[in-house]
């Protein structure tokens, strides 16, 4: 529920004509202010009250009247907590209409990114045809040797511990 929550609200935000460069600073802001993120989400303190900091905020930042609108309108619905996860939503959005996908790079050993990176972006170039690929690396020293790559759903392992796994499912007749 508060996933389709947040994706709706993203949606909205991307039929917006709001400079993207705008949000994004927004984010940035409100990201590394604790103070900010814990007043939005209090439930003791009344929307009219966070409404009315959040325009002084907004015309102190030069803040465009629309998205300060969009911004006052999450407030009053009570969705002003989820507006980071929101806006990361949005950046997605706005990545897949411009051809770009978000792809995990697991991996075992340093050496193995740069060949496994190569070789995950043919694949994936393969299975999306079209699209460019960002790769979010992350060392999973468990896979022994290799990587795995997930994209969309998608799964491609070519990890040692994955291989290791399909020859014992081989062996048992699985």
């Amino acid at each position: 529920m508060q996933q389709e929550r947040i994706r709706n609200n993203a949606i909205v935000l991307s039929q917006l004509s709001i400079d993207r460069e705008e949000i994004l600073e927004y984010l940035r802001e409100t990201d590394s202010l604790n103070e900010y993120q814990n007043f939005m989400k209090s439930p003791v303190i009344p929307s009219r009250v966070k409404e009315d900091v959040e325009r002084q905020i907004s015309k102190k930042a030069g803040r465009s009247k629309l998205f300060t609108d969009f911004l006052i309108v999450m407030i009053r619905n009570h969705n002003e907590g989820l507006l980071a996860d929101i806006i990361r939503e949005y950046i997605r959005i706005e990545d897949q209409k411009a051809g770009f996908l978000d792809a995990e790079l697991c991996y075992a050993k340093e050496e193995d990114i740069v060949s496994g990176e190569k070789k995950a972006k043919k694949e994936l170039m393969e299975l999306f045809p079209g699209k460019q690929f960002r790769f979010c690396l992350m060392p999973d020293p468990s896979l022994i040797g290799g990587y795995i790559v997930r994209c969309n759903g998608y799964e491609i392992d070519h990890s040692y511990k994955g291989q290791l796994k399909q020859l014992e499912d081989r062996i048992n007749g699985r």
